[in-house]
């Protein structure tokens, strides 16, 4: 009976800590609900549809079966928007890890002025996109007085057009982007690197290991989580390109800076094709989840 007595008071403690739970969870889950969940949601349904973001007078939505992700597949638009994405994310993340690891490790020294240099690659994290996009603009500016056509003029070279040349555009959102959000890996990586034991780098020492061999044997694989999380969160980041293209670019020119989520914006907000823009945005939640999925699964099996 007591046994009894006691499971019972158990399972109402239980419950109850489970209200107070979701209690507490309830100001951040209704928003996330509202914005995030139903609005997903809702892409899912419009996708097989004909929904237009206005409609016409007279028009009704119509199920449409797979006629936008066919439109999608076979669309040349849609395969470039894609491609640029690949590349664009495969310029920057490698950059991003490589960069943020090795100012991470400068940093992480008790050298002088090293909070000067952190809050220095830090503090373009604090400005935002938009920002930094229109401000950039003037140094990619294509006119021989812009700030890099200044620059390649003091060594004898030519003027480039950069943001309105084909083949220097992505490269150069690449580099605005990398200069911007490479202090907040840095300092991600930093964290991860004030967790090592410095009794591991002093028994390296002892061992005869040199400065790159404690780097590589030592920190790269304590770092390995840390890194891990960065991959991730970084290549998410960058396959969400948008601010930049939109503010720079607009998607050219001739289509060299398009992205996924500016042609979801232009085919939903521009173009009146709601239906198509939520096929766009369930296929790249898809895309992104797969590699997601891929990375932490090749990445972090040995972590089980």
């Amino acid at each position: 009976m007591k046994g009894k007595l006691k499971a019972g008071a158990r399972f109402r403690f239980i419950n109850a800590q489970t209200r107070t739970g979701w209690l507490f969870c309830a100001p951040a889950l209704v928003p996330i609900t509202m914005f995030i969940i139903l609005p997903f949601c809702m892409s899912i349904v419009y996708s097989f549809t004909n929904k237009m973001l206005v409609q016409k007078a007279g028009k009704v939505v119509e199920f449409v079966g797979l006629k936008n992700f066919i439109k999608l597949a076979t669309s040349e638009i849609a395969q470039q928007a894609f491609l640029n994405t690949a590349i664009y994310a495969l310029l920057v993340v490698p950059i991003i890890i490589i960069l943020g690891t090795l100012l991470a490790v400068l940093v992480n020294n008790s050298m002088k002025g090293v909070k000067i240099l952190r809050t220095i690659y830090f503090s373009p994290q604090i400005v935002t996109m938009t920002v930094v996009a229109v401000v950039w603009s003037f140094i990619f500016s294509p006119g021989p007085d812009g700030l890099m056509n200044s620059a390649l003029k003091l060594f004898g070279l030519q003027p480039q057009g950069w943001l309105q040349d084909p083949k220097w555009a992505m490269f150069c959102i690449a580099i605005m982007y990398i200069w911007q959000s490479l202090g907040m890996q840095m300092l991600i990586i930093l964290g991860g690197l004030q967790f090592i034991s410095e009794d591991l780098y002093e028994a390296g020492r002892m061992d005869g290991c040199n400065a790159v061999q404690r780097f590589l044997y030592i920190t790269v694989p304590m770092l390995k989580n840390t890194l891990v999380y960065v991959l991730i969160s970084t290549t998410i980041n960058t396959l969400k390109l948008f601010t930049q293209v939109y503010v720079l670019t607009n998607g050219g020119p001739k289509g060299a800076t398009t992205s996924v989520i500016y042609l979801l914006y232009k085919s939903g907000f521009i173009n009146n094709q709601l239906g198509y823009s939520s096929a766009i945005a369930v296929a790249f939640f898809l895309v992104v989840l797969m590699i997601s999925l891929f990375q932490n699964k090749v990445l972090g099996r040995d972590n089980g």
